[in-house]
């Protein structure tokens, strides 16, 4: 049994093309990361027209109690099984503060901008969430709690 190798050559342009494009992408790439600054978050170009420090507990009945932090004074009750948005953005948020050791009574600043949008900010570890992102209904929960939010914006 006589066994021959055959020689096959492939052509050597189009590899040589294909590293070249695989260079110049993980090239173009490490330039972009190491040059470009992080992009300014929307929220901080627009100022804030009215401003709510809040407070969030849990009751034993399974109902979130929302208290204006500055006199303790009850601003809605969120009844077990109701508001979904609000008590999975609330679970989100205390877990952070759970897990950095942070104070779960410690107020949020509940905001609305300028442009109407709705920005609920926890300065206790630097989380802040564009509730208007979650949709305008979601964001209606939030816009509740302001003194003057009631309606649309």
């Amino acid at each position: 049994m006589d066994r021959t190798v055959t020689d096959i050559r492939f052509p050597k342009m189009p590899l040589f093309g294909v590293a070249a494009l695989v260079v110049i992408t993980i090239a173009s790439v490490a330039v972009q990361r190491l040059t470009s600054l992080p992009a300014p978050s929307p929220v901080a170009a627009v100022a804030a027209i009215e401003t709510r420090l809040l407070t969030f507990e849990d009751a034993a009945d399974g109902s979130v109690i929302i208290r204006d932090a500055k006199d303790q004074a009850l601003i809605a009750v969120a009844a077990p099984g109701t508001n979904g948005f609000l008590r999975g953005t609330l679970r989100g948020l205390m877990r952070t503060r759970m897990r950095e050791d942070i104070d779960q009574r410690l107020p949020m600043t509940l905001s609305k901008l300028e442009n109407g949008a709705i920005v609920l900010a926890d300065e206790s570890d630097g989380v802040t969430l564009e509730l208007d992102a979650y949709g305008k209904t979601n964001a209606d929960v939030f816009r509740a709690f302001l003194r003057n939010g009631q309606g649309g914006t």
